[in-house]
């Protein structure tokens, strides 16, 4: 049985000799499912790690074209994911996550539009 590692959040995995890249979120796998997402929300390719991610459990993948946005005159950067808006709160969970600082902002009013899910977490 596969187990939710909270302590893995914000890393990015590989299974050695598969193509597959996940990204660990709330303790679960989550597909990345091509490199221009990939490039949308990570500054580089440098943090993949190299091991048996077949004992963590698999979550939802992470939606083609899935973004990070700011909206206009705010501090805030959210990962647009799914249809919904998660809060990153903090730079070290950036830094974590690896995330890309957002360089366009968004109308604030989309922002709001966006239904709004569980803030990215740090590890714990």
């Amino acid at each position: 049985m596969a187990d939710v590692r909270n302590d893995l959040n914000g890393l990015r995995m590989q299974l050695p000799g598969n193509p597959a890249i996940y990204l660990i979120d709330e303790g679960c796998k989550r597909h990345i499912p091509n490199p221009p997402t990939f490039d949308n929300l990570f500054r580089d390719w440098s943090y993949i790690q190299d091991i048996d991610i077949d004992e963590i459990q698999t979550g939802t993948q992470i939606t083609d074209g899935a973004i990070l946005a700011q909206g206009k005159g705010r501090a805030e950067v959210y990962l647009i994911d799914g249809g919904t808006k998660r809060y990153v709160p903090s730079p070290a969970v950036m830094d974590r996550y690896n995330f890309r600082w957002p360089t366009n902002r968004i109308d604030t009013a989309i922002i709001d539009a966006i239904p709004t899910g569980r803030p990215i977490a740090a590890p714990h």
